[in-house]
């Protein structure tokens, strides 16, 4: 009986070990991509442990961004998170949400009627629904443009106390690519100054 109990202990161990090793490989891989955007950005990579997430800080435009990442239980299963928090503020508050998206956070918005319609499969929720201000920059040409540019984004918040934008993925090693991740910042920042 001792024999069999060290065993499972054993196996159990082991498959813990696997387990840090992939998530430290998985980061690792995260953190050298994050490389490329410590060097354009003059920023600095944060980790605070052996299989710890990276978190990326720098200044743009004399504002902090942060990236960092996050997973979330959802309907459809756990997801992982590309989080970009800037210090760029807004006197407008507006979330823009991907409708998909809202319907899995269990959210009653996601039935709003200040829907955008980029695509068949793409449909973004406009909160507050019926606001002036937000009306008219929803019906500015340049604002639907920017938005068809966004690859992924789960939502979009900006107000006074700053912007944070959400961008699901599935391959968070190839996701977080110098390219990927500067066309992100950029989709951001033009996104804001249309905001404006």
């Amino acid at each position: 009986m001792f024999l069999i109990t060290s065993f499972i202990v054993l196996v159990l161990f082991g498959i813990w070990l696997v387990l840090i090793f992939l998530r430290k490989t998985m980061w690792d891989a995260v953190h050298r991509n994050l490389i490329d955007l410590e060097d354009h950005y003059s920023g600095k990579i944060i980790r605070s442990g052996f299989a710890a997430r990276p978190v990326f800080h720098c200044k743009l435009n004399n504002q902090d961004l942060t990236i960092n990442f996050s997973t979330a239980r959802t309907k459809s299963g756990r997801k992982t998170y590309i989080d970009f928090s800037l210090t760029i503020s807004s006197s407008v508050s507006i979330t823009i949400a991907e409708k998909e998206w809202l319907a899995e956070q269990d959210s009653n918005n996601a039935n709003s009627d200040s829907v955008i319609y980029i695509n068949d499969d793409l449909h973004y929720i406009v909160l507050p629904a019926n606001n002036r201000k937000i009306q008219k920059i929803l019906e500015r040409p340049d604002f639907r443009k920017t938005l068809q540019k966004f690859d992924k984004m789960a939502y979009l918040f900006v107000g006074k106390s700053g912007t944070i934008c959400e961008f699901w993925t599935d391959k968070i090693d190839r996701d977080t690519e110098f390219t990927l991740m500067k066309n992100r910042i950029d989709q951001i920042q033009l996104l804001h100054s249309v905001l404006k």
